[in-house]
């Protein structure tokens, strides 16, 4: 493998080593990027436009059949979901009082909190300055002072948190478990240095009584319970609904929780586009919807470790268009948008001829009461706040043409006031990293080429089920 992978690597330096582009290519290429374009530009939102009338009912009537795509209703189904819940299960469980507290019991360190203590430090290499912090607190220096003096310790290094007492080897555990708080040990040894340690506070050992925690067990064990019984009433859900059961019998019998949806699409919304408040994972529930037949129960299906789910459909209702009668208002306003955009398009149509006739775009856009702007200097990939579909057009006018296009708001007019050409000479680390890119893309194009002559020539045939057995 390694030798074919040399073999390979050696035929493609011999076959692209030296294929580079031209510098009248590059230099081409250079000039077309780097050209900038700067314009002026004015914007037609909606408001610029008259307000469109109220189409008549034969032009109502004409534009839905024309554009009936809008007005396609997906399809929708009314269903019964039904939930065996671990928490449900749990909740009707009984615990036995003694069951209680054998796991309190068996759990005795679980409610038990030992003694914290929140520790400042400061560790020195030698005793002599374990000692002479020693001397300064008892002159009456505070510890952060000390800390800061002796050791270079901001207030942040010196303090240790919460501590339990085995979290301290042992000799430093002694001293600073025997003080009260506000209390400063000596200096004491241990392999890391000389510690000098103060007690901010304390919090005494607590240990919660059986009735504190008898909820919480009972909580834990009733989940356990349920987690072992759950499985076995899913197989009978199973059975009961194989043997011809209805899913409201089936409830019944197993107290399974049920929730009635109706009029949902596959994303779950109603037909006002409202999200159904549906069992989680609602992606789950809905493809065992949209999966099952109508008047059917779907499989009963897990829902991760919580429990499990089943549903049937209630009614299916076909994806179609939706009637006029009940898109009437929805109509209006497509219609009249289309208005609104047909009579923009016109107006900077109308404004471009008049720039291209010989006036200025300012002197256009005043005689609307449009507001002109100058855009930085654009390049060929466009800019923020200017339309790509202005920006390709800008760059095949003439200095001084007007040009029109769509924006997201409504349209766009533009009028080109400024070529800035670009010079290559100016720039030789873009020309060099221009042609290095063009090399890589020549190199690609030409190794492709050469990869597809010798499929062509030598031909080469995949035994699909061979590859899949020795995978």
């Amino acid at each position: 493998m390694q030798r074919a992978d040399m073999v390979r690597g050696e035929l493609t330096i011999a076959l692209t080593e030296g294929l580079s582009p031209p510098a009248e290519l590059t230099s081409a290429f250079y000039r077309a990027q780097a050209e900038r374009r700067v314009a002026d530009m004015a914007t037609l939102t909606p408001a610029a436009a008259s307000p469109p009338p109220t189409p008549s009912p034969s032009d109502l009537d004409a534009y839905y059949k024309a554009h009936q795509d809008r007005f396609r209703t997906p399809e929708r189904r009314d269903f019964t979901a039904a939930l065996l819940r671990l928490d449900d299960v749990a909740n009707a469980m009984a615990v036995p009082e003694d069951k209680l507290r054998a796991e309190y019991q068996s759990r005795q360190n679980d409610f038990h909190k030992p003694e914290e203590r929140r520790l400042q430090q400061m560790l020195f290499s030698d005793e002599a300055k374990a000692q002479a912090a020693e001397k300064m607190l008892a002159s009456g220096k505070s510890f952060v002072e000390t800390g800061k003096a002796l050791a270079g310790s901001d207030p942040a290094a010196l303090d240790l948190g919460w501590i339990k007492r085995g979290d301290l080897p042992g000799p430093l555990a002694d001293a600073a478990f025997a003080l009260k708080p506000g209390g400063v040990t000596p200096p004491v040894q241990s392999s890391f240095g000389w510690h000098v340690i103060r007690v901010v506070s304390v919090r005494p050992e607590q240990t919660q009584t059986f009735d504190e925690v008898k909820g919480q067990l009972r909580q834990e064990i009733a989940r356990d319970m349920a987690g072992d019984s759950m499985a076995k009433t899913a197989n009978q859900i199973d059975d009961d609904l194989a043997g011809g059961a209805s899913l409201d019998d089936v409830a019944r019998k197993y107290g399974l929780k049920t929730s009635s949806f109706k009029g949902l699409d596959e994303q779950g919304r109603d037909d006002a586009g409202k999200p159904a408040d549906l069992p989680q994972p609602a992606e789950t529930v809905l493809r065992a919807v949209f999966s099952t037949d109508g008047g059917k129960n779907s499989a009963l299906a897990d829902i991760g470790e919580t429990g499990y789910f089943v549903v049937h459909v209630d009614k299916v209702t076909p994806a179609g268009i939706k009637p006029l009668a009940n898109a009437h208002d929805e109509a209006v306003k497509l219609w009249q948008a289309d208005q609104r955009a047909a009579a923009l398009q016109k107006l900077a149509d109308a404004m471009t001829q008049e720039v291209n006739a010989g006036r200025s775009l300012r002197d256009v856009a005043a005689a609307h009461k449009l507001a002109v702007v100058t855009t930085s200097p654009l390049p060929r990939n466009g800019a923020a706040g200017v339309p790509p579909a202005l920006v390709s057009k800008l760059f095949e006018a003439k200095l001084g043409a007007a040009v029109d296009a769509p924006s997201t708001d409504g349209y766009a007019v533009a009028q080109l006031k400024t070529i800035i050409p670009a010079d290559p000479d100016k720039d030789k680390a873009g020309l060099d990293s221009l042609s290095h890119q063009l090399s890589q893309q020549m190199q690609g194009e030409f190794l492709g080429a050469f990869g597809q002559a010798l499929r062509s020539r030598y031909k080469v045939e995949i035994n699909r089920d061979n590859i899949d057995r020795l995978l």
